[in-house]
Formats: structure tokens, C-alpha cells, sequence
């Protein structure tokens, strides 16, 4: 059997060798005592041999350990027609994405069968075969929880046993250090839209039901787990690629009659949902849109609680039937969330990706519910100013590729990207993306000084305007072949869980806990020498065309990470 550790920084195609590898980690890593660290074990058996089970686990003195077994995606288009950096490559192929558990103290025994004789690791869905043509790698996360840890020097040990035979074993280590610093709060938004109706679709449950909240609360503990802070909260069914003429599941959160002529509201599913967001850790509640996307000409799809539909996209939403509506179901919500205490927690949205044309029509929107959301935050998806400096929006969310136009002009702004191919040179997540292209986006925040982060998919399984079924662990190319870029983590059964993370939400968490280094470095040494360290290490000026070299921002976070230590 043979043993490499490598950084996290690494994605192993199958048809790849040692000398494709990215540098091992030999030397001494260090991290924060708040801090989590990922690195992988590529395994491979010796020549000849054709499948050989085996355990892969890790070990580190008083450090908790996760382990994955990295599981691959079939791409059929990387879709790098202009030869751009940040493709792992550009051909079609299986990428490494799938994280599937595995256990980290293997308990072996012996299977005793007439047929067969050999051994197997007990009460586990998740054996590694490993061969003698190729490597396969296996991923570590220490500290996944952000624990607080003792300081002091400590060695990973990465131990792989034989199932054919449990006394062969081969071992490798990693100095670690454990530097007595800690990484702030993280103070950023980080918000991928998570969609209901999906849930229900791909784990065939009923909405909102005991069983929807017993997988819904595992996908948001794991969503709060990779740094995201920030929860779409479905009031109303999101008005979000959803074709003219058409209808998505109704997901509204909010029970309407009208008695009298007035409109009366219920916010018992809402407090429930809120609830378990709260539980899993969720602490900023972005209300869904109040009008259409692309340039708020009309309402949202909006139900009776009979499942009467009595406004969308027919609906004039500067209207006055909408407007007293809407104005009505604001000053109810609004006391609803002081009740339960959401207050202060509060981001409304008005409409997705207006553009210039559409900015009249934004306006108008915007003044039906301007004094009722008065102190509350507002943000938008949208890359042009003329929103923000016509005073319409509170925060603006600005395509990275825009971000330029909007740094040293507009004080407090957002970065998002869709993850099309049109996000040329500029950071991605896409399945087929480096590492680098992925987790550079928290140096780029951290050097724009982004209020936030914003996707627009977490969960979501459909086609393109939400048409047809993508099971993303069989497709992931099924939104618009943008392989990945609609889904971070993965739909599952193994293991009992419902839901395992991508390779690609570890390198997010990473980029977020790179962003709260750089702002612990920039208290101790000031922004301008950080900025050096940044641009030094990463080889290259920061701004939102970076797009690092292979294991670059691995060296960077040990780089920054010991100058905290010392300063």
C-alpha cells in the first residue's frame, strides 16, 4: 500500500500520477485555535493489484478529525472555450466533488464464508477500494466545529490498515501547530438561496411535514457548518426562475384570508421554520423577493390559504390592489418578527438582477414600500450604480466581474456570481474549477471590503427556469451544463444521512475563514503591509480577476496565520 498527504488545494483526476501531484505536506502547518484545516490522503495499492479494501483514518492529540471518502462526478462539458486559468482541465470526465463519510477508528474483523476469506470493517456503509493503477483520495477535516484549542505543537497521524490483512498498515505524518491566536467572528453575510420545493422533490416528502424538517435541519446544519450565516426565508413562493405564464410549488410560508375587506395574516408555519433555521445556527433572515425578478413589474405568486392564487405575474406591481397588499402583509410581518425576535435579523429583498432599462420600474417598487422599510437592511442582486446613487438600494450585490466599478464609490456592497462560463476569469465554484478559482473569493472580499456574499443556489435540482429533474450526484450538469453550479452539497442516502457536502463547500468555508485571518492580520500589522503579503505569496495584484496558481492560498493561510501567532 502506498500514502501521500497532499493540501486541500489539490483535486485528483483519475488519470493522474505522482508527478501531477500538488507539493505533499512535509513541512509544518499551523493554524488558529478557533481555526478549522482540510488536507487529503491519496491512496493507492502496489502494482498488480487489481481491488484492495482498505480503512483510512486520522488521528491528532486532543483535535477532532472528520473523514470523507471523495467520490466522483461525471462532467460532460468543462466549457472552457477561452482557454481560461482555473480549469482543472478541459476535457470532460469524472471530477472529484462527492464527500461520503467514512469512519475514523475502523473496527476490523474477520469474515468467515466458505467462499471467501477475508476481512471487513464493521458497521459501516463506506469501504475504500483502492488499486494499483490509480490513486484515490480520501479528506480530512480537523476542527470541523471551530472548537477553541489548546495551543501547542501536535502531529496528524494519517494510518491506512489492510482489511485483507489488518496487521499491514502504513502510516504517515503532518507537524501541526496549534498557535495560541483565534480568528474573529465572522462579520460578512454568506447567503446561497435555498430552495423548499427542491427538498421535496428530490427526497419525495411532503412540504413541510415532520419528515421535510428532519432533512431540512440537516442540510442547514450543514449549510452553517462551511460559514454560511444568512437563510431565504420563503414567506412567499420566491419569485426565482420561474418562466411567465408558469408556476412553481407553492412554498409560502404565510397563511392569507380577507374577512371584511381586510386582509389577515398567519405566521404559524413561518414561526416553525424560523425555529429550526435558528437551531442549526442561522443567524440573518433574508425575506424573499417582494416582486418579480428581473425588473419588479409584477407580484410574486401569492396564495390564499385554500391555495387560491390571487396575485403574480398578471399583477401591476406598483398597482393599488398590490400595493395595499403588500403594505398590509409588511406592517403584520414586521410585528410578527419583533415577536419572534428577528428584528434586528433582517434583510428584505425587492426584486433579482434588475438591469438600467428596468430601473423606473425598480423605483416604483421600491417607493410602495420605502417608509415601512425604513432602518431595515435592503440588498439586491444588480452591477450597475445608478441603483445605488439613486438612493433605491441600501446594499447593492454586485457580480464580481462588476466589482471594480463599485469599489471606492459605494461604501457597503455585496459580491455575488451566478457560476455561468460568462464569469470569465473571475472566481467560480464550478465542479471543474481549481481549488484556487474556488476559495479566492476571501481574499478578493477581504480586499473589497464585501459587506457579503450571495448564489444563488444551495439546493436547487431543477433545469433551466426550474424546468424538469436534475438528481445532481447522476447529473450535475443538468442546469444549463454548468456542472455544479447550481447545487453545493449533495443529496444522499449513505450512511443514514440525508445530505453530504462537495469538495467545492470546503474550499467556501475555507474562503471565508481566509477572509477572517486577513482581517486579524490587518488589525495586528495594517492594511497595506497584508496587502503585500497577499500579493506576494499569491504572486499576482488582488482584485476580482485573481485567479491564484495550485497551492498558493494553502501557503498563504500558513503565512498569514504564523504572523498573527508572532504579532
Amino acid at each position: 500500500m502506498q500514502l501521500k498527504t497532499v493540501s486541500s488545494q489539490y483535486k485528483h483526476l483519475p488519470e493522474r500520477d505522482e508527478k501531477d501531484f500538488a507539493p505533499y505536506l512535509t513541512g509544518s502547518e499551523i493554524m488558529l485555535k478557533n481555526d478549522t484545516f482540510s488536507f487529503q490522503a491519496l491512496c493507492r495499492a502496489d502494482d498488480g493489484c487489481i481491488c484492495l479494501p482498505v480503512s483510512v483514518s486520522a488521528v491528532c492529540e486532543g483535535v477532532p478529525v472528520e473523514a470523507w471518502r471523495v467520490d466522483y462526478a461525471p462532467v460532460i462539458r468543462v466549457g472552457n472555450e477561452y482557454g481560461e486559468k482555473g480549469f482543472e482541465s478541459d476535457n470532460p470526465g469524472a471530477f472529484p466533488d462527492i464527500l461520503s463519510q467514512s469512519p475514523a477508528e475502523p473496527v476490523v474483523e474477520k469474515l468467515d464464508a466458505p467462499w471467501n476469506s477475508a476481512y471487513f470493517e464493521k458497521d459501516t456503509d463506506n469501504l475504500i477500494n483502492i488499486s494499483g493503477d490509480m490513486w484515490l483520495p480520501v479528506w480530512f477535516t480537523l476542527n470541523p466545529d471551530g472548537e477553541t484549542l489548546a495551543p501547542g505543537k501536535r502531529t496528524i497521524t494519517v494510518r491506512m490498515t489492510s482489511l485483507s490483512n489488518p496487521d499491514d498498515i502504513v502510516t504517515a505524518e503532518i507537524p501541526l501547530e496549534v498557535a495560541d491566536a483565534e480568528l474573529p467572528e465572522q462579520d460578512v453575510f454568506c447567503t446561497n438561496w435555498f430552495h423548499c420545493d427542491c427538498l421535496c422533490d428530490l427526497h419525495h416528502v411532503e412540504l413541510y411535514s415532520d419528515e421535510f424538517y428532519t432533512i431540512f435541519d440537516e442540510y442547514i446544519r450543514n449549510m452553517t457548518e462551511h460559514r454560511q450565516n444568512t437563510l431565504l426565508l420563503p414567506a412567499f413562493t420566491p419569485p426565482l426562475d420561474t418562466p411567465i405564464g408558469s408556476e412553481r410549488m407553492n412554498v409560502q410560508l404565510v397563511d392569507i384570508s380577507r374577512e371584511n375587506g381586510s386582509w389577515k395574516f398567519g405566521f404559524d408555519k413561518m414561526r416553525k421554520f424560523i425555529g429550526h433555521a435558528d437551531r442549526c445556527g442561522i443567524k440573518w433572515f433574508e425575506h424573499c423577493h417582494l416582486f418579480s425578478q428581473w425588473g419588479a413589474y409584477h407580484a410574486p405568486n401569492i396564495y390564499l390559504s385554500d391555495g387560491t392564487r390571487i396575485f403574480g405575474q398578471e399583477t401591476d406591481a406598483s398597482g393599488e390592489e398590490y400595493s395595499g397588499f403588500i403594505r398590509a402583509y409588511l406592517a403584520a410581518f414586521l410585528e410578527f418578527a419583533k415577536d419572534v425576535g428577528i428584528e434586528k435579523r433582517l434583510i428584505f429583498h425587492i426584486s433579482d438582477e434588475p438591469v438600467p432599462k428596468q430601473l423606473d420600474s425598480y423605483a416604483k417598487a421600491v417607493g410602495v414600500v420605502r417608509d415601512l422599510l425604513d432602518g431595515y437592511l435592503t440588498a439586491d442582486a444588480m452591477s450597475h450604480i445608478d441603483f445605488w446613487e439613486k438612493g433605491l438600494v441600501g446594499q447593492p450585490v454586485v457580480d464580481m466581474p462588476f466589482a471594480e466599478n463599485f469599489f471606492g464609490k459605494c461604501p457597503d456592497f455585496w459580491v455575488y456570481y451566478t457560476g455561468g462560463y460568462y464569469e470569465k476569469n473571475s472566481t467560480n465554484r464550478l465542479i471543474v474549477n481549481t481549488a484556487a478559482r474556488t476559495r479566492v473569493l476571501g481574499v478578493q472580499m477581504w480586499y473589497y471590503g464585501a459587506k457579503g456574499f450571495l448564489h444563488w443556489g444551495y439546493n436547487f435540482c431543477y433545469d433551466r427556469l426550474s424546468a424538469g429533474m436534475v438528481d445532481p450526484r447522476v447529473s450535475p450538469n443538468g442546469y444549463k451544463l454548468y456542472a455544479g453550479d447550481c447545487c453545493l452539497p449533495y443529496p444522499t442516502v449513505t450512511g443514514g444521512r440525508h445530505v453530504v457536502p462537495s469538495i467545492r463547500e470546503k474550499l467556501m468555508g475555507e474562503a471565508f475563514d481566509d477572509l477572517r485571518a486577513l482581517k486579524l492580520l490587518e488589525s495586528k500589522i495594517g492594511r497595506e503591509e497584508t496587502l503585500k503579503v497577499c500579493e506576494e505569496t499569491l504572486g499576482g495584484k488582488v482584485n476580482n480577476t485573481l485567479i491564484p496558481d495550485a497551492d498558493a492560498l494553502h501557503r498563504l493561510r500558513n503565512k498569514v496565520n504564523r504572523l498573527c501567532a508572532e504579532r
